[in-house]
């Protein structure tokens, strides 16, 4: 049976609860929008919903920091719905490809002194990254494609003197994996 854009609209709607709600990891999530986007036939968007694990609780880091170290975090994990980073002259990378958020709506509250900070996100979601300090450098480097319609929204907003953010398009979602 041919699927049409309501079909296709409420498969979404479900993936996307799934995502708010830390079944799925933002790739996963970023990753099944597209087949859904493009499914031509019922068949195609049941096996998008149909293997959703259920929801577990979990006592999620609110602080991470890198002080004269680095930080990286990548593969499976899991962002609390409001985080601090602290990073004094380090270095930190957090790719959320395969994150799970626990919200709608993500803050990140980036406090960098003098270091380079680096978040990797998939296709389609929300970005909004606000603030800055004296000497900083900020990089920004997403798709055209833009979000997708209610995704998951990190909100990042960073300050202190002399560090660089950056943040980019997953590597995996990038070499096209």
């Amino acid at each position: 049976m041919r699927a049409g854009d309501d079909d296709r609209d409420r498969t979404i709607a479900l993936l996307r609860d799934a995502a708010v709600a830390g079944r799925l990891t933002l790739e996963e999530f970023a990753g099944r929008v597209e087949r859904a986007e493009l499914a031509r036939t019922q068949s195609e968007l049941e096996p998008l919903t149909a293997d959703l694990p259920a929801a577990g609780a979990a006592d999620l880091p609110l602080r991470h920091s890198a002080i004269f170290s680095r930080l990286e975090r990548r593969g499976r994990w899991e962002l609390a719905p409001r985080a601090t980073l602290r990073c004094v002259c380090g270095t930190v990378v957090l790719d959320l490809g395969r994150a799970t958020l626990h919200g709608a709506e993500t803050s990140l509250d980036i406090r960098n002194w003098f270091g380079t900070v680096t978040i990797l996100v998939p296709r389609g979601v929300h970005v909004e990254v606000d603030g800055g300090g004296p000497f900083g450098t900020r990089e920004i480097d997403l798709p055209d494609a833009g979000p997708v319609a209610d995704a998951p929204r990190l909100r990042i907003r960073t300050s202190g003197p002399g560090g660089t953010l950056r943040v980019a398009m997953s590597s995996r979602e990038r070499d096209g994996l």
